[in-house]
């Protein structure tokens, strides 16, 4: 099978010569395959950390020029050439980086053809969540911790609202509007691996990214408890 490479590039000419300025995607490649980059997910626990597997040995972005480069083993477009590479207990398909920026302090990679995203909520049963906790991102990956929902009646009223959405098109997220706040919110389950969703407040409406507007009484849970 023709292997695919998740490499995009832009072409720029000038004067008198051309030159390639590759734009990559965020991956890895390590024996054999390749890992992309999964932003909607974090590690639930670090516990569910296991091993070093592997290490970066070269880092392509600034490095490679030629568009029709293949990546070699232990090639990463963006991670620094000694980033340790980490398994995951129980996911052969998922690697974990360890990252600073992330909330539980891992970035995690999954094997092409694999999507880690669990859609929690697209189960019915409200039951299979064991916590969630909600994050205001007041400013680029910076995260502020806000409160932690478990007792079972509010983690089923949260999961409810989530679910009963309603898609406006319209909605607009503008962070230099005046009353603008992004919200992260991460559910847990058993899995190694939770799931990660934004949430936006421009002032009249909370609402993701796919336009799913929510519930105002959501605002009651993005806030620290008293």
């Amino acid at each position: 099978m023709k292997k695919k490479w998740f490499i995009f590039t832009i072409l720029i000419f000038l004067t008198g010569c051309s030159e390639s300025n590759i734009e990559w995607t965020d991956f890895i490649e390590f024996q054999g395959d390749q890992y992309l980059v999964s932003h909607h997910v974090e590690v639930s626990d670090p516990n569910f950390i296991g091993e070093p597997i592997g290490e970066i040995k070269k880092t392509l972005k600034d490095h490679v020029t030629n568009v029709k480069y293949a990546p070699k083993n232990g090639d990463a477009a963006y991670l620094k050439t000694g980033t340790k590479l980490y398994s995951v207990i129980n996911h052969s398909y998922l690697i974990a980086v360890k990252d600073t920026n992330k909330i539980n302090g891992y970035k995690i990679y999954a094997k092409e053809g694999y999507v880690p995203d669990i859609r929690m909520l697209e189960q019915i049963d409200p039951l299979s969540f064991k916590k969630i906790e909600v994050y205001e991102e007041v400013d680029y990956n910076q995260f502020l911790y806000k409160r932690l929902i478990e007792k079972n009646e509010e983690l089923q009223k949260l999961i409810t609202i989530l679910q009963s959405n309603e898609i406006n098109e319209t909605v607009v997220y503008r962070e230099d509007a005046p009353q603008a706040k992004a919200f992260t919110i991460i559910l847990y389950s058993t899995s190694p691996i939770a799931e990660k969703h934004a949430i936006y407040f421009n002032g009249e409406n909370y609402f993701d990214k796919n336009h799913r507007v929510f519930s105002k009484e959501i605002g009651e849970f993005l806030i620290e408890t008293k």
